[in-house]
């Protein structure tokens, strides 16, 4: 590219940003018929998720947990905590 004395910003000056013909085309409200699809993997989340919601059981457990953390008086089996430990990093290992 070959910059010629006497141009630059100045060749410029004249052109001027074209307007879309319709520009209330961008507020428009969308059609009747539009939908949104979402996919599959996303709907398998949002079903676990409402699976877990749904688990009163498993909600009271939580508050359990929460409340000993927050008081200090939670205390993990340490012999569980390796087990997991262990498993997460051999599989982790393994997918690598």
């Amino acid at each position: 590219m070959k910059v010629y004395p006497g141009t630059g910003i100045k060749q410029f000056e004249g052109i001027q940003k074209k307007q879309p013909a319709d520009s209330a085309q961008k507020t428009a409200r969308p059609k009747e018929g539009d939908t949104v699809d979402f996919s599959k993997q996303l709907q398998q989340v949002q079903g676990k998720k409402d699976a877990f919601s749904g688990d009163s059981d498993r909600q009271a457990r939580l508050k359990s947990v929460k409340d000993q953390i927050a008081n200090g008086s939670y205390a993990p089996d340490p012999q569980k905590v390796a087990s997991s430990l262990v498993q997460f990093i051999m599989k982790g290992n393994s997918d690598g």
